[in-house]
């Protein structure tokens, strides 16, 4: 049989009814930002309260738990995730979910290395890194919160390297934290639940 020849305005519809397609089947449900978001925040907050009562010798101890904590259920949500959704998976998930890796391995990298140094490792460094991971986040799935949220981030790890004292960089980590992973978090999950809704309807 011949193959039968599409037109230009043929081509161009099959591609955007992909574009379309794609964008569809990619859910963003915001829950990663913000379980993490409320970890980050909830730590910062407590490493200002211990730093202010007396118990800094605990806030090592405070961020460990977060990190455990934080691991554990982003594992656990990230395997029930990709068990529902095994058999849409897109390119663009694929390479959030391996940017997504290549972030937590290397923020574990720099983690250790500074526990390994012994060097009072300076927090503006993970701002660094989160805001990145936050700019390629969002420029993947144009969404502007995010992109903003890096650039707070971003200004928030100068702060950090400028402002001397430890109680205050946790201020300004809480406030980077809010503007970076719970407002956008809370935002992706409101626009999931509202695309969930015209498709039950």
């Amino acid at each position: 049989m011949e193959e039968k020849k599409l037109t230009e305005k043929e081509s161009l519809d099959i591609i955007q009814q992909m574009i379309q397609v794609a964008k569809e089947d990619h859910r963003e449900t915001g829950e990663g930002w913000l379980i993490w978001g409320w970890l980050l925040f909830v730590t910062s907050l407590g490493s200002v309260l211990f730093s202010y009562t007396g118990l800094e010798r605990y806030i090592g101890l405070l961020w460990w738990g977060m990190l455990i904590a934080g691991f554990l259920v982003g594992v656990l949500t990230y395997l029930w995730e990709r068990k529902k959704n095994i058999n849409v998976r897109t390119y663009v998930q694929e390479l959030l979910d391996r940017s997504a890796a290549g972030f937590f391995i290397s923020l574990l990298i720099m983690i250790a290395a500074s526990m390994m140094s012994r060097v009072n490792f300076a927090f503006g460094y993970y701002y660094i890194l989160y805001a990145f991971w936050m700019f390629i986040h969002g420029s993947a799935i144009r969404f502007r919160p995010l992109i903003i949220g890096a650039v707070v981030n971003w200004a928030a790890a100068i702060a950090i390297f400028i402002i001397e004292d430890f109680k205050y960089d946790m201020m300004v980590s809480a406030v980077a934290v809010l503007a970076g992973y719970l407002i956008p978090g809370y935002m992706l999950r409101s626009k999931y639940r509202k695309k969930m809704e015209r498709k039950t309807e």
